[in-house]
């Protein structure tokens, strides 16, 4: 009995070691496979990185900046003539251009690369010249009228007036041709600010703004095409009568030393400027006015020759 229960034990012990090992054989074969989470978050880390952003380069408004090189001709301009200006001005400088034949109103040329009024000076004295005419032309003030010079008007380091002393009227008009500040604010003072405006407005020069008193570096604003206006209105007896618009027209030629812009043109010449802007009507083969303003006025003899010998040829 004894022996029976002995072999049984070593049999189930045998078959016990063969299961094990089996197993064990199964075990070592087999793969691990893992399954991840379906979902599974990521911890960010709380330092941002920097990212490298491209800077978007804002284009101009072509509306807010004038370039030297947006060229524009009014609709009707002369095409030989727009050609001829377009070529002398060049694209460096800033300008505005207005030629027009005073014999032909549909023969004319407005070339410019900025619409705006810009500073002027001495030019300024066309305005006031005409308003005073526009006096005398309504018996307002005559040979006989005297003003007195107040502190207001005098300019520091101007030796030819004295304040509370009186000056005739004639003499203060030379003196502002001749760019005399002091005389120049006792006519404007006399004359009237609203006035000198009101003559600006009814020449056509919707642009043009002056100043209360001429001093400092500018007297006013104005465009080229405003100063062809108000010349071109002068010579059409526009504001004043013939009589009037003679007397303007002979004091600008009686200038001792022709601008810049005229000197070599020959013809009878009535021109007034300064260092920005000029005008003039040129009476020769051709009549015609014209008016420009610059930065720059190194070419202003050049053109106003190139138009002078253009309008020669057309009258030939």
């Amino acid at each position: 009995m004894k022996h029976k229960i002995f072999i049984g034990s070593i049999i189930s012990t045998l078959l016990a070691f063969i299961l094990y090992t089996s197993n064990m054989r199964r075990v070592e074969n087999a793969q691990l496979k893992i399954v991840g989470p379906t979902t599974s978050k990521v911890k960010k880390s709380k330092k941002k990185v920097k990212e490298h952003k491209i800077k978007k380069v804002k284009e101009p408004k072509v509306n807010s900046i004038e370039y030297s090189n947006h060229v524009k001709a009014k609709s009707g301009s002369n095409k030989q003539l727009v050609k001829m200006i377009k070529k002398v001005m060049g694209l460096d400088d800033s300008y505005q251009v207005a030629v027009q034949d005073l014999n032909n109103s549909s023969r004319y040329a407005v070339v410019s690369n900025t619409a705006k009024a810009h500073d002027a000076k001495d030019v300024m004295k066309l305005f006031l010249l005409i308003a005073f005419y526009e006096q005398e032309q309504k018996g307002k003030i005559g040979s006989k009228t005297a003003i007195k010079i107040k502190k207001a008007d005098k300019v520091k380091g101007d030796g030819m007036f004295q304040v509370n002393m009186a000056y005739g009227v004639a003499y203060l008009r030379e003196a502002m041709l001749k760019n005399n500040k002091t005389a120049s604010n006792a006519l404007i003072r006399k004359i009237g600010i609203k006035n000198i405006e009101s003559v600006a407005k009814r020449m056509g020069a919707d642009q043009t703004t002056i100043a209360k008193r001429f001093t400092g570096d500018a007297y006013g604003k104005a465009t080229a095409n405003d100063l062809a206006k108000t010349m071109i209105g002068l010579y059409q007896g526009r504001v004043l009568n013939r009589q009037y618009a003679g007397k303007v027209l002979s004091a600008l030629a009686k200038s001792k030393e022709r601008i810049k812009m005229v000197k070599g043109i020959n013809g009878g010449v009535y021109a007034t400027g300064d260092d920005a802007f000029a005008t003039a009507i040129v009476q020769g083969k051709g009549n015609y006015c014209i008016a420009v303003w610059s930065s720059n006025n190194k070419n202003f003899n050049k053109l106003a020759k190139n138009v002078n010998t253009w309008f020669d040829k057309k009258h030939k």
